[in-house]
């Protein structure tokens, strides 16, 4: 009895620490709001915006033709307000939005953060007329909790994603989470 009661205590403090997937819709709402606001109030809006660009005039490329590269971070306190030891610097980035362009691919890409941790990513990418979308809910430990992928606009099963056509769509928590991380880092030295 004292270890089925052990068990069960264990099982609920492990869910309320964890994020849901709720929670993180909500908070998905609220930074894309922030963002929404700090871009029609400029200087004045709830976030600040890095912008790294690469190609911007989108000239050609060789071997690869069309070509540009963007992402933007959205964070709410610049990083060096505060000494580290008070504050990790990671802590103050919410949002990373990419978007890549090269001749006849489209990719757009979004890693959603709260103190320092992935919450969500999000990527479109579209070629020579097909299209993907994939999703990925990840808990405060980053654990991925929930993933869905579509393939031209239909739901892709758990089945499907296991046979040679789909495999490679099918997530891969520690490469978003290492992918996360790197533009992270990539935040905190563009500072």
């Amino acid at each position: 009895m004292k270890r089925v009661l052990i068990t069960i205590f264990t099982l609920i403090s492990i869910h309320a620490a964890s994020q849901t997937e709720a929670d993180i819709r909500k908070h998905y709402n609220e930074v894309n709001e922030q963002i929404k606001e700090s871009i029609e109030l400029g200087f004045e809006g709830p976030l600040y915006q890095n912008q790294l660009v690469i190609n911007k005039n989108g000239r050609s490329w060789p071997a690869v033709g069309n070509y540009s590269d963007t992402v933007n971070f959205w964070y709410n306190d610049p990083p060096d307000h505060l000494p580290a030891i008070e504050r990790n610097p990671k802590n103050v980035l919410v949002k990373v939005n990419l978007s890549r362009v090269a001749s006849g691919f489209r990719m757009i890409e979004e890693y959603l953060y709260k103190d320092g941790k992935l919450l969500f990513y999000y990527s479109f990418q579209a070629e020579e007329g097909k299209k993907w979308e994939t999703r990925a809910w990840f808990n405060n430990k980053g654990i991925m909790i929930r993933s869905s992928v579509k393939a031209d606009d239909r739901d892709l099963t758990s089945k499907e994603l296991l046979t040679t056509e789909f495999k490679d769509f099918k997530p891969k928590p520690l490469t978003i989470l290492a992918e996360a991380k790197k533009f992270q880092d990539l935040f905190i030295k563009s500072m």
